[in-house]
C-alpha cells in the first residue's frame, strides 16, 4: 500500500465515519417513517414516493407489513453504506487501487442500481397495504419513478465507470512495473 496524501487520508476517515453513522441512522429513519408517520420532523422526506398514503390513520399492522416490503431496498442501501465505509477505510490506509477496493466500488454501483429497481417494484405492495384499510373503491396500487431515482441510476453508472477506469489504471501500472 502506498502512502496517500494527508488530505485524502483525512477526508477518507471523515467519510468512513459518516458512512458508519449512516449504517446506524438509516434503518432507524426508515423504521420511524412507518412507525411514526407525520411526525413534526417530517419523516416523509425518506419515503417521498408514498406521499399522503403513509399516515397515522393507517393501522400499525398495515404499516408494519408495508415496512416489511421496504426491507429489501433498505438492505441494499445498508450494503452500499457498508461498502462505502470499507472503501473509505481502505483509502485512509493507503489502499486505493487493490482488487478488493475496486470490488467494493463495483458493489456500491450494483447496490445503487438494484436499490432503485427493488424500490420501484416494492411500491405496488406498499401502496396497496397502506390504502387497504380505506376499503373497497379507495384502495390503490401505484408505481412511480422520480428524479431522485434517475439521479441514483446516474450516480451508480458513474461509480461503475470510475471503478472500470481504476481497474484499467491498475492493470497498466502492473504492466509498467513488470517491465522494470
Amino acid at each position: 500500500m502506498a502512502a496517500v496524501p494527508d488530505n485524502l487520508a483525512g477526508l477518507s476517515r471523515i467519510m468512513a465515519g459518516l458512512s458508519g453513522a449512516g449504517l446506524a441512522v438509516y434503518p432507524l429513519m426508515v423504521a420511524a417513517v412507518f412507525l411514526f408517520p407525520g411526525s413534526p420532523t417530517d419523516w416523509m422526506m425518506f419515503q417521498d414516493h408514498l406521499g399522503p398514503m403513509l399516515n397515522s390513520a393507517v393501522p400499525l399492522s398495515f404499516r408494519l407489513a408495508a415496512l416489511g416490503c421496504a426491507l429489501p431496498q433498505l438492505a441494499l442501501g445498508m450494503w452500499a453504506l457498508w461498502m462505502l465505509n470499507r472503501i473509505f477505510r481502505r483509502y485512509a490506509a493507503g489502499d486505493v487501487f487493490s482488487v478488493e477496493t475496486l470490488r467494493y466500488l463495483n458493489h456500491i454501483a450494483v447496490a445503487l442500481f438494484a436499490q432503485v429497481i427493488v424500490s420501484f417494484a416494492a411500491q405496488a405492495p406498499i401502496t396497496y397495504l397502506l390504502t387497504f384499510p380505506l376499503g373497497q373503491g379507495h384502495r390503490s396500487i401505484s408505481l412511480s419513478i422520480g428524479s431522485d431515482d434517475i439521479y441514483s441510476l446516474f450516480v451508480a453508472g458513474v461509480i461503475l465507470v470510475i471503478a472500470r477506469v481504476m481497474a484499467v489504471a491498475r492493470r497498466m501500472a502492473d504492466e509498467n512495473e513488470s517491465f522494470v
